[in-house]
């Protein structure tokens, strides 16, 4: 702990001292189904919040900016976003086959791999990088149903999040380069995924530039001052031009086959929340709630093309964290998912990892105790010590890629039918980091004036519904989404920071129990945390209840740190009222 952290918490345990004389009401820890009393720590949050906002909007002001409002956002034509299917199949077309092609290429910068430039990472701000261990890249995957209806993108990107506006240009320049080479795209959809590595090059513009480059944006009305994204100008061409790249190269590729689903042992038991206690591996756990509603297995599909000659190809889902590698590392790496792949590659098949709903939920990389895997790892550090920086990521990589292999044997086959439909949603921005960064133009939001936006403010973001054959479907989310909110187990009002209940329905229950629910989280957007409204906490909660005053005045702590980069308290409603709604529309 810093010791302007430590600081900051004794005058916060004096605020709420002098804060609590003043006040008549306690909390008290809810029991017997009673409702969760948290008024005294929201009557003190409120109060510095709105302290706080007060600050955030002062500053927000003396941003210039000119954004479209909402409705001439949406009375405009967009040949950047892509609704989907018209028309769902529930049958296979006559003499149907998948059709797949896979794409890849690296978006590390030449300078980079070479030592000349350092890199901010994403999500640690002050992290940079200054040299390659493993890599970052792009992987595409192009898949039709042979129905006549259109090819849908799928992308997995190595980074923490890609935000919207980058997204439209990337599928922009990838239609660009098909007709270039003189091929009219029947793209339907392409879908830009995030695995939210964090020790790689910042995809967003979260490194310590951005407090800088915020100046340079407030000074930008005069004419000798140039407006500026907090992400690196250099590594966003080299992104935007390499996943572009990846998306033809799949485009091209495709070919017929047979595609296959299968599913890994359960991977989430925790002996300290009791949860999951019939699962074989504690590999996964959740920060935030002691609750089962995260998804537990590897979901996988597996294409095997008619070419004996070709490669198959695996992609698999999993919401976990891929924060494995110590924050100190100056060298790149995409952490487990990168090792996965490296063992997927070294049995002839090539792979793309698509980051799930993850919000809360953390890899344990520590716990991996397979043998021949530890041996593997430990004799690579006999040869090179500096592996043992990487230790923990590499076991766990190559112990999920193990599990998928062997999970193999249990895959059945997927009717060939893709039906796709894609939204866009209005989402409001309360005062706060995310949405300084947005109307600044740090960030690359697609922002809007909006009059019914506490702050004045929204911004335009996607959802998606996407069904593999009959019985597979996968949502698309614009962020870190808390898994309850689809899978269901919402934290109750006896939990709640507001002491109600989660009142919209679970997005699986709508869908059906004879389906299988997969969620694509960071997609298309990085709108921050998606968390259910009865349990959002203004983020100074969290340090004012994390104290040792505030937890003998407050009761037992509850964690509010996902608040701190969140859209604000409507984010859950608005999400999951939006997708909600697309799969009623749809089904």
């Amino acid at each position: 702990m810093t010791k302007m952290t430590k600081t900051a918490k004794k005058i916060i345990s004096v605020f709420l001292a002098i804060t609590l004389l003043f006040s008549c009401s306690f909390a008290t820890n809810a029991s017997d189904g009673e409702p969760a009393d948290n008024s005294a720590l929201i009557a003190v949050t409120n109060v510095v919040n709105g302290l706080l906002n007060a600050v955030f909007k002062g500053f927000g002001s003396l941003f210039p900016n000119e954004f479209d409002t909402v409705d001439e956002y949406y009375a405009k034509e967009n040949d950047t976003f892509y609704e989907g299917n018209d028309v769902f199949l529930d049958e296979p077309a006559d003499g149907a086959k998948w059709n797949l092609g896979f794409g890849k290429t690296s978006i590390v910068p030449d300078n980079l791999k070479d030592g000349s430039k350092e890199y901010y990472t994403g999500g640690y701000f002050t992290q940079k990088v200054n040299g390659v261990y493993d890599d970052q890249g792009a992987n595409a995957i192009a898949i039709n149903d042979d129905s006549g209806r259109g090819t849908v993108v799928m992308v997995a990107v190595d980074g923490i999040g890609i935000n919207n506006a980058d997204v439209r240009t990337i599928r922009a320049e990838a239609e660009k380069k098909l007709k270039a080479k003189g091929i009219k795209s029947d793209i339907v959809a392409i879908n830009i995924n995030g695995t939210h590595c964090h020790t790689v090059v910042d995809t967003q513009g979260f490194g310590l530039e951005l407090i800088l480059k915020a100046f340079q944006n407030i000074f930008s009305v005069l004419p000798f001052i140039n407006r500026t994204r907090s992400i690196d100008a250099e590594f966003l061409e080299y992104m935007i031009d390499g996943t572009s790249d990846a998306i033809v190269e799949a485009y091209l590729n495709m070919e017929s086959g047979k595609l296959y689903y299968f599913e890994t042992v359960g991977i989430g038991k925790s002996e300290r929340n009791n949860t999951f206690q019939d699962d074989e591996y504690g590999y996964l756990y959740n920060k935030r709630y002691d609750s089962e509603g995260y998804q537990n297995v590897i979901a996988c599909f597996k294409f095997v093309p008619d070419n004996t000659d070709s490669k198959p190809t695996i992609f698999a889902n999993l919401g976990g964290h891929p924060t494995t590698i110590n924050r100190a590392t100056s060298l790149l790496s995409a952490d487990y998912p990168h090792y996965i792949e490296e063992k997927i590659n070294a049995k002839g098949m090539n792979f793309a990892f698509i980051q799930g709903a993850q919000s809360p939920v953390s890899v344990n990389a520590g716990a991996v105790e397979t043998e021949e895997i530890v041996n593997e790892v430990n004799n690579q550090i006999a040869e090179d010590p500096r592996v043992s920086d990487y230790a923990s990521t590499k076991k766990l990589g190559y112990e999920f890629a193990r599990l998928i292999i062997e999970a193999e044997k249990n895959a059945t086959e997927v009717a060939p039918i893709i039906n796709v439909k894609m939204a866009e949603v209005t989402v409001p921005l309360e005062y706060g980091l995310l949405e300084l960064g947005a109307i600044s133009h740090l960030l690359g939001t697609t922002t809007v004036y909006d009059d019914n936006s506490p702050s004045g403010y929204s911004i335009i973001s996607e959802i998606g519904y996407l069904e593999f054959g009959t019985d597979i479907v996968m949502l698309t989310v614009p962020g870190e989404l808390i898994p309850q909110l689809v899978y269901g187990d919402v934290v109750d009002k006896t939990e709640a920071y507001t002491g109600t209940d989660w009142e919209l329905e679970i997005t699986s229950e709508i869908i059906g129990e004879n389906k299988t629910v997969l969620v694509m989280g960071l997609c298309n957007d990085a709108i921050g945390y998606i968390v259910p409204d009865n349990d959002y906490a203004p983020f100074i909660a969290d340090t004012i209840w994390n104290t040792d005053l505030g937890k003998k005045l407050f009761g037992e702590y509850h964690s509010h740190y996902e608040e701190m980069l969140s859209t604000g308290s409507k984010s859950g409603s608005t999400i999951i009222g939006a997708l909600n709604a697309l799969v009623k529309e749809v089904m």
